[in-house]
């Protein structure tokens, strides 16, 4: 039998490359996040003469860098991915640098083709980190390869040459020059780069590793940027990221996750900073680990906090962003966008349910498994799978629990600070649903806020008695003296407060008694007086 083979055309270049790149944000985040696989702690996004017409977009960084092998056999490797092969780093020394993440940013191989998206042509330059390094220069005309689709891929060749150090004065790391820009960059859309570069990498994993920034330059819009002093105003300088937890937001906040044993989820709700209730419950995501759900009911006070911190309005920021091994996947987030279908949701129930406006937060997930991958046209979200259904049922899990207190409890009003601490209606109500919580056969553990007792003053007796007996049961099989403790005052204060009740009930009889016996003696004084007139009225007549 004739063995045949597959020929290539030049023309896949753009199926597997910028037709899959939805927009220029997303091709410079891919550019950015290969520069973070690269081990950078800095990235430099330069853009030059954007506004003469023969404007150049910059990139570079301070990563390990790329000698002619590696340039060879995987970046002019096309649809390798020497990350997924688990092969990116042989032979680089640890060392020397290393990386902030945990995970690979990209390993679809697709990242190289983000250049094209932006520009017709591409210098590339790159030093290794290793002895006596020689700085290796590629030079790219995307163009090329469109001239006849009858061309074969590997027939279209790419200039190299070989350096005795960089242009650019690195030591190691690779810079990308794209030129003849296929787009125009002005100041609202430069804006609109910094903005969502602020936003592309989990702020948790930046706070934590403190070794990883991202630069912007732009000299044509220095003088414009001195007209402003707000950070979102600005197109120069080094893109902030921001923890949701520093705002300071005294809203209410819920928090589930996956257990490290897998087998169950924690949820915690804090409302203005006081925590209304811990839970442990059975995991039914047989799919899920590693993965986080955090989210903010945002009413009025905590959208005014948010505007005056940020300078920027909740609604124009944001809503829920998801993370994957600490790199935003699109298009979740993004204004406009309802990925999740949660203002589909509010339309349907609009004073039931929350929607984007009033709400804001991530699902934070960690993890080398296939089925949780982006699509390969990205900008699209997660690849539908099972696994990427329950990542959507456990935000609806989260999102129904936060939902419950905002519209049962508190009604869709302030959040527990200063005189509302007081609202003993508002303090009845969380109770009740505690006493709900608890009475779930899913809950196998159950921790009470620190004002537990001072809650049961105001509660329903019954509420309050199914809580404590819950809490009994979860003492009994943990063997927590401390809980034990909390029980038995609780039990104690229950007894006073039912013995108060009791009391107060009897009272309340005896003084209606007394003033049901004295309205008596009132009415008979009054017919007695009334009596004793009309025998003198008559008398005076004769």
């Amino acid at each position: 039998m004739e063995t045949l083979r597959f020929k290539i055309s030049s023309s896949l270049k753009n199926i597997i490359g910028k037709d899959l790149i939805s927009d220029d944000y997303i091709a410079i985040f891919e550019l950015v996040k290969n520069s973070i696989d690269a081990h950078s702690t800095e990235v430099l996004l330069k853009f030059e003469n954007i506004k003469s017409g023969n404007g150049r977009i910059i990139i570079i960084d301070n990563g390990k860098g790329m000698n002619r092998e590696d340039l060879t056999n995987k970046w002019l490797f096309l649809g390798y991915s020497a990350k997924k092969e688990g092969v990116e780093d042989d032979n680089f020394d640890f060392k020397s640098q290393f990386s902030p993440f945990k995970y690979f940013a990209g390993a679809k191989g697709i990242g190289r083709f983000s250049c094209d998206k932006l520009g017709k042509r591409l210098l590339l330059e790159s030093t290794k980190l290793e002895v006596n390094p020689k700085t290796e220069v590629l030079v790219t005309n995307w163009d090329n390869f469109e001239i006849d689709g009858k061309n074969e891929f590997k027939d279209i060749s790419i200039q190299h040459e070989t350096l005795d150090k960089s242009r650019y004065g690195l030591k190691h790391g690779t810079v990308l020059e794209i030129s003849e820009l296929r787009e125009s960059w002005d100041r609202k859309k430069l804006l609109k780069l910094k903005d969502s570069l602020s936003k592309l990498v989990n702020p948790k994993e930046v706070a934590e590793s403190n070794r990883f920034r991202i630069l912007i330059q732009v000299p044509e819009e220095l003088s414009e940027d001195n007209n402003f002093e707000n950070y979102y105003h600005k197109v120069n300088g080094e893109v902030n990221n921001f923890i949701f937890e520093t705002l300071g937001l005294k809203t209410t906040k819920i928090k589930s996750s996956i257990a490290d044993d897998k087998k169950h989820i924690i949820t915690e709700l804090y409302d203005g900073g006081t925590l209304i209730y811990k839970i442990v419950e059975r995991n039914i995501f047989n799919r899920l680990d590693n993965i986080v759900c955090t989210l903010y009911f945002l009413n009025r006070s905590a959208k005014y906090t948010f505007h005056k911190k940020m300078g920027v309005a909740s609604v124009n920021y944001g809503h829920v962003f998801l993370y994957k091994n600490g790199f935003r996947v699109y298009p979740y987030g993004e204004k406009g966008e309802d990925p999740l279908k949660v203002d589909t949701r509010k339309a349907q129930g609009y004073n039931r349910f929350i929607g984007n406006r009033e709400l804001i937060g991530y699902i934070e997930i960690y993890s080398d498994n296939e089925e949780i991958n982006e699509t390969s046209s990205r900008g699209d979200g997660l690849k539908k799978t099972r696994t990427f259904d329950e990542i959507d049922a456990f935000f609806w899990h989260t999102l129904k629990r936060l939902e419950k207190y905002v519209v049962d409890v508190q009604r869709w009003g302030l959040s527990i600070e200063e005189d509302h601490l007081e609202d003993q209606n508002l303090n009845s109500r969380i109770i009740d649903l505690l006493a709900k919580l608890t009475s779930s056969d899913e809950i196998i553990d159950f921790f009470v806020p620190d004002n537990f007792l001072s809650l049961l003053e105001v509660s329903q007796k019954n509420s309050a008695e199914a809580i404590v007996n819950k809490l009994n049961l979860i003492a009994l099989e943990r063997g927590d003296e401390n809980l034990i403790s909390q029980v038995k005052n609780a039990k104690a204060k229950l007894n006073e407060l039912d013995k108060a009740r009791k009391e107060a009930e009897i009272q309340a009889i005896i003084e209606q008694k007394k003033a049901s016996e004295a309205t008596k003696k009132l009415k008979e004084q009054i017919s007695e007086n009334l009596f004793l007139k009309s025998i003198k009225d008559r008398k005076s007549v004769v």
